[in-house]
């Protein structure tokens, strides 16, 4: 698969299929918010590199990452670190994903060919969405492509990874009662880290918390938050630094960012108003996907009740499958909730990025409880 990946993306250098790439093919074509975005993260990133932190509208995460990166190549703009990004991202970033993917895959699914196919998916879905954006006649196709290649200035990407491996962390060490201090911090730390990059990210941290607590993980459970809180801590700090309030992100200040919001902390990304508006942007723009979607949540549902259901099972075998069900659901839930409400996000797929994973290894479930129901037909 990682092999099959590094084809992709070398054919995505020369234009195969095209998609009007630039820069001999490092350089998507395209504006609209990737353009600002880009000058975001560097700015940030460059005053970082310089020791002299900005008021920014980005979370620090990504920008940490692209301080060394800017500092060690003398970079005074996005464009001259593009081809860096584009080789770690598209590359490695993608390629440590699809090992992820298809490792957590295995720790839930228990079948290795099922994991394979979960890794091959994921490998694939990019060129999935070409495909059908582009029969759709969707009219931000080449921009959505491009963004699920990770190719892209943005911090998706590394977002992405560190939360696939945070979750891995806790349903690897889960199986195998791992759950130690040690893994627990660990488990923290990365998953903050993750948050440090994508905000969205720190509600998976409550959720992991409740894990524990239910797991009976007491001990564990604190070293889980104070990980978390330490490496997270440097966003309140400068948040508090330069918008006065530890909860006060840059992007919802306006002379920052233009939203307008000033300082509320949820800054109206919750409203039912924005849940209408997301799929009156799907009818819109993706009308055949009105239909297909209540296929989908059937499926996912199965999977879930497949995985969920402790009949036929151990009772220790039913509890540990319900648990890791539940950490699917929510892992899905907890990304896809939040942003159908951030209506700001609605119209770029790659937000949803962070719950691709359990929504194929969900999916698999579902197929194979659907294969299942054969017996009785």
């Amino acid at each position: 698969m990682v092999i099959l990946r590094f084809l992709m993306v070398i054919l995505l250098t020369i234009n195969i299929p095209f998609t009007d790439m630039r820069d001999n093919g490092f350089r998507p074509n395209f504006g609209g918010s990737y353009f600002s975005d880009e000058v975001h993260y560097f700015e940030l990133a460059d005053s970082f590199a310089k020791f002299s932190p900005v008021a920014n509208v980005a979370n620090i995460g990504y920008p940490l990452f692209l301080a060394p990166i800017i500092y060690f190549t003398g970079a005074l703009g996005p464009e001259d670190i593009v081809k860096i990004v584009f080789i770690i991202q598209a590359f490695l970033f993608f390629s440590l994903a699809i090992v992820l993917i298809a490792l957590i895959s295995f720790e839930i699914l228990k079948n290795r060919k099922v994991s394979i196919i979960a890794a091959a998916l994921f490998t694939i879905y990019p060129y999935l969405l070409f495909f059908i954006l582009k029969l759709a006649d969707f009219p931000r196709w080449i921009p959505a492509f491009h963004y699920q290649m990770w190719v892209n200035i943005g911090a998706d990407y590394l977002s992405a990874v560190l939360l696939y491996f945070g979750f891995y962390l806790l349903i690897k060490k889960y199986n195998s009662n791992g759950l130690n201090l040690f893994f627990t911090s660990a488990t923290g730390a990365v998953i903050a880290a993750a948050a440090l990059t994508r905000v969205a990210n720190i509600l998976y941290l409550p959720l992991i918390f409740l894990v524990l607590i239910w797991l009976k993980k007491y001990r564990e459970s604190i070293g889980f938050g104070l990980a978390a809180f330490l490496v997270y801590l440097p966003q309140w700090v400068y948040n508090f630094y330069f918008f006065g309030s530890p909860f006060t992100y840059g992007y919802r200040i306006q002379e920052l960012s233009g939203h307008g919001f000033e300082t509320k902390i949820l800054g109206g990304w919750f409203s039912f108003d924005n849940v209408a508006i997301f799929f009156e942007r799907i009818l819109l723009n993706l009308p055949a996907f009105i239909w297909i979607l209540p296929i989908i949540i059937v499926i996912l549902i199965l999977g879930f009740w497949k995985m969920f259901s402790p009949y036929g099972r151990s009772p220790e075998g039913g509890k540990q499958e319900k648990i890791l069900a539940l950490v699917l659901g929510f892992w899905i839930l907890l990304n896809v909730g939040f942003y159908i409400f951030f209506v700001d996000a609605q119209s770029q797929l790659r937000y949803f990025i962070p719950a691709i994973p359990p929504l194929i290894i969900l999916s698999m479930s579902g197929i194979i409880k659907i294969y299942d129901f054969r017996r009785f037909l």
